[in-house]
Order: structure tokens, then sequence, then C-alpha cells
């Protein structure tokens, strides 16, 4: 058997955002076999990426950098980092978020970032955290695309 074959089964899975038993077909599965892309009217969702806040270690800040909201008349922000990602909000322009993650492209940022209405809330991101982990504080958080946002401090 060829062995580049399951590395490119792996590989088709993970660009159409299957798992590997959907890139293969039935592989004598009981059942009907699964589609391996969704109905044309859906638009491809790569699934939610939380914002991993402890990059730094336990010596350093949750997260390390801060930015501003600069040359947009307002910032989507996504699930994950792609553009196809679902958008799960807005950031307005001029404000402050906390970045906390990248992507391996450095085209997106992972950011912690207050709600609109509640500007004095305290996200829980300025001092340290025991390990590497998803954002679940009382904040928002979610991806942008970097070329948004002004680093000011980090």
């Amino acid at each position: 058997m060829n062995r580049a074959l399951p590395l490119l089964l792996i590989l088709a899975a993970c660009q159409q955002g299957t798992d590997v038993a959907d890139a293969i077909g039935n592989s004598g599965q009981a059942g009907d076999p699964r589609p391996v892309s969704p109905p044309q009217s859906q638009p491809l969702d790569p699934g939610a990426q939380p914002v991993r806040i402890g990059e730094g270690g336990s010596g350093f800040n949750a997260c390390l950098g801060t930015g501003r909201v600069v040359n947009t008349t307002g910032l989507d922000v996504r699930k994950a980092p792609f553009g196809d990602a679902t958008r799960i909000g807005s950031i307005a322009p001029d404000t402050s978020v906390t970045i906390c993650s990248r992507s391996l492209d450095q085209r997106w940022l992972g950011v912690v970032y207050r709600p609109a209405d509640q500007p004095e809330l305290d996200c829980g991101v300025s001092g340290p955290v025991e390990r590497r982990q998803g954002y679940e504080g009382p904040c928002l958080s979610g991806w942008v695309s970097s070329a948004f946002v002004r680093l000011i401090a980090g």
C-alpha cells in the first residue's frame, strides 16, 4: 500500500473540516456514510477555537499585550482564526482589547474585550494563571484580524 495515501486522506479531512472517517467514505462502518462536505447553502465553519490565555507561562500575566482597534468602522470578531469562521460580534473603533494569543501565521489575534455597556469590568487577565487554557472569564473573547489592531503595550 502506498505510504502517502493515509497522509493525503488526513490532510484532505483537515482541509474540508471533516474527520478522517468522512474523508475515506464508509470504510466498513455500519449504516449510511455521512456526507463529506456541508450542503452548498451553508458556509464552511472551521469550528470554534477558544482564545488561549497563559501562553507566556505561569510567571507572566494571562495575556501579554494590549491593543486598540484602528482603521475600521467596526472590527468583526470570529469563533476561530479564519475568515470563514462564524462571526460572533463586532468591536467599535478605538476600543481597547487585550491580546492573549496569535494564529501561527500572525494574521489573527485572540483577544479579550469588555462589553460596550461594561467599560470598567475586570476581565481577569492582568495576573498570572497556572496553565495555558481557553479563556472563560466574564468578558467577551474571539479572533480578530491583526491588520486592524495597533499594539499599545506588550
